[in-house]
């Protein structure tokens, strides 16, 4: 009895501190994010969205509450908009670092919304 209450509890606060480093990740508010340095500095880190991919795919029903899932397929499409408005003429917004695959990073986005809306 003891060791299913302890591996719950374990559990939970596993679900907890993995919702604790999604919603990080989906703040631009926090500066070493990728979302930060997209929105804020206009910077395409690939590590940070390396490191944000690796994040998103962790996610899935029994660890992330469906308010959250909702907020990182809409950051993804912020993301996918963001290269969209660096190629516009009359959008101010131009990307530094911006990479010759972008291509192949799209397409992961793409796969992980997709992913997200078959779980809601």
């Amino acid at each position: 009895m003891y060791h299913g209450w302890y591996v719950r509890i374990f559990i939970l606060t596993g679900e907890k501190m993995l919702n604790n480093i999604v919603r990080k990740s989906v703040k631009a508010e926090v500066e070493s994010t990728f979302l930060h340095q997209l929105h804020e500095e206009n910077i395409f880190d690939e590590k940070l969205f390396r490191e944000y991919i690796k994040v998103v795919g962790l996610i899935n029903l029994e660890n992330t509450d469906k308010e959250l899932i909702i907020t990182v397929i809409e950051r993804n499409d912020y993301i996918i908009c963001s290269v969209i408005h660096h190629f516009l003429p009359e959008d101010l917004f131009v990307m530094k670092n911006f990479p010759s695959n972008m291509g192949e990073y799209i397409e992961k986005l793409r796969d992980e919304n997709m992913r997200l809306l078959r779980m809601l």
